[in-house]
């Protein structure tokens, strides 16, 4: 299952809910202002890389915020076609 959140983990509760509730063989794509939780020096980063999740992280939203470089390893960078595979890959999806 594909969970793509767009918001950002220091302002709603989506991405913890995302990482208690997500199942094996889940992936989660960060896009919009959810990419701040990719920041190598910032809380959510070694949740997410100790998740056992596959994560990505939308480049455009992160070139917006100058935050590319700053995003720490294991976090994989996709564009829009990327994130397109994705969605096509994944029959179930949810937007949190």
């Amino acid at each position: 299952m594909l969970h793509t959140i767009y918001t950002s983990p220091y302002a709603t509760s989506s991405l913890g809910l995302c990482l208690n509730y997500a199942q094996k063989n889940s992936e989660i794509l960060l896009a919009e202002d959810a990419v701040i939780a990719a920041v190598e020096q910032g809380y959510w980063y070694p949740r997410l890389i100790s998740s056992g999740y596959r994560v990505y992280a939308l480049v455009d939203d992160l070139n917006a915020r100058g935050l590319t470089t700053k995003i720490g390893d294991g976090i994989e960078l996709v564009d829009i076609k990327g994130f397109i595979n994705l969605t096509e890959n994944h029959f179930s999806q949810i937007k949190w």
